[in-house]
């Protein structure tokens, strides 16, 4: 038994050019408001909706990616309800026919959280409150976004804790960064979810912006209804909102039921038949998958299952280390799992906002397997990368930080250091392996990270062995 029985209904922002059902253009939002509109996304009289056919292709990706079977044909309903940013005082979405029903994702305990379907629909206007106008009898309504595509998906009840709904959003993330629907950048996933505990009706919490606000509304809302029902209060089935500053949940109105809504199937737009053609000309154009991507670096490269996951989430990065790979796959993992993600973390970047590419971790690699950089250097110069855009070589080579030290030159170092030092060096020689250590840090000290860490050893396990 989890903590509630939760579904939730996510409206995701189609990456198209233009609107669902006209030409007028998606822009930001710092775009002059009711800059890109046109007489059908603001519901003129006799104005003509035309669906986009790309918005279609990206909706069928998603659906397919998300295991649903694919209608044959879609057919476009009104929703009927009256609100500022709905300009023609209905919303063009999909009721009876959506585009795919009975999909999952499935979490890493076996768990299917099933989709109850996935439908295509046009995104309503936004209420604009400007600074000083809360509580003002008016606000200002910008239909910009209205019209531009959504993709709604609503599961089934089947998320029973706050960490399975962190990982299923964490899922549906990285599937629609990999199918290249969704721009991070320009949008966000709202959700809506849906929570219940035994003996209280469903309350929905409206518009939830990202994974963690909406663990912070199942939580709240968790807590508010046991408090409620441990004090003899009834839950009502309502609408809530959220507030981001606090984490919490407000009263909105009462729910509405399907019914409230008056769906009539729109007669302005004809039926659309998703052929045999199409489904498979979108089936040839989904990439590997996360999970399957993970399952072939296990295979293919020998990595371990948990690197694997780590690096198969993040597209960029999963590119990146198979070009890394191919020099040395060991390496990869430690070059992209270990450190470039910790130094992407540790300054609050994300691959996509910085120069690295695989190519320049490829040549650090080689650098790296040859023996010719320190791992002191190359974390150095993958840092500078990070941040400055320098190629790991070109850094290195600039700064004259690659290993250049002659073999007489590095035994002369390491001699003269066991000289320096010869209680570590005896401690060393009488097994104490914390001595090496101190060792082979004076000597790439002394040589400013120029030596061969590798030869180093060698060379101080070889004099240890001529002192006994």
């Amino acid at each position: 038994m989890g903590e509630f029985i939760c579904g939730l209904e996510l409206h995701l922002p189609l990456d198209t050019e233009s609107k669902l059902f006209c030409p007028c253009p998606v822009v930001a939002k710092e775009a002059e408001p009711n800059s890109a509109t046109c007489p059908v996304c603001l519901g003129h009289p006799a104005s003509k909706p035309v669906l986009n056919r790309k918005a279609v292709d990206y909706a069928l990706k998603l659906a397919l990616a998300l295991n649903c079977q694919i209608e044959n044909g879609i057919v476009f309903s009104r929703k009927t309800y009256f609100y500022p940013d709905l300009a023609k005082n209905f919303q063009i979405s999909q009721y009876e026919v959506p585009l795919g029903r009975n999909g999952f994702i499935l979490l890493d305990s076996g768990k299917k959280i099933r989709i109850r379907r996935v439908h295509l629909e046009e995104d309503p206007g936004a209420l604009v409150h400007e600074a000083g106008m809360r509580g003002s009898a008016y606000v200002l309504v910008d239909y910009n976004r209205s019209g531009v595509p959504l993709c709604e998906i609503v599961t089934e009840p089947d998320i029973s804790s706050k960490e399975e709904a962190r990982e299923f959003l964490g899922k549906l993330n990285r599937l629609v960064s990999y199918l290249g629907v969704f721009d991070i950048d320009k949008s966000v996933i709202k959700a809506d979810t849906n929570i219940s505990i035994p003996g209280g009706e469903r309350v929905e919490v409206k518009n939830v912006t990202g994974s963690k606000n909406v663990e912070l509304a199942l939580a709240f809302e968790l807590e508010r209804q046991k408090k409620a029902l441990a004090g003899g209060k009834k839950i009502s089935m309502e609408t809530r909102g959220f507030n981001e500053e606090n984490g919490t949940t407000f009263s909105l109105r009462k729910k509405e039921t399907e019914e409230d809504y008056g769906f009539i199937v729109d007669a302005d737009l004809v039926p659309t038949i998703i052929g045999e053609e199409w489904l498979k000309k979108i089936k040839g154009e989904i990439p590997e998958l996360p999970e399957q991507k993970a399952s072939r670096f296990v295979k293919e490269f020998g990595v371990a299952e948990y690197d694997a996951k780590v690096i198969a989430a993040d597209k960029g990065l999963s590119e990146i280390f198979e070009g890394v790979a191919k020099v040395d796959s060991k390496l990869a993992v430690r070059l992209v799992s270990r450190e470039l993600l910790g130094i992407l973390n540790y300054n609050k970047l994300r691959l996509e906002g910085t120069k690295i590419s695989s190519q320049g971790l490829i040549g650090l690699a080689k650098l790296l397997k040859e023996g010719k950089v320190s791992d002191k250097n190359a974390k150095e110069s993958m840092i500078k990368y990070a941040l400055e855009g320098i190629e790991p070589e070109t850094f290195l080579r600039k700064n004259n930080l690659l290993v250049d030290l002659s073999s007489a030159d590095l035994e002369s170092v390491v001699k003269e250091i066991a000289s320096e030092n010869k209680a570590a060096f005896e401690d060393y020689a009488k097994g104490n392996k914390k001595s090496l250590n101190f060792l082979l840090g004076l000597v790439m000290r002394k040589t400013k990270g120029k030596a061969d860490a590798k030869k180093a050893q060698e060379l101080i396990e070889k004099l240890a062995r001529a002192g006994k």
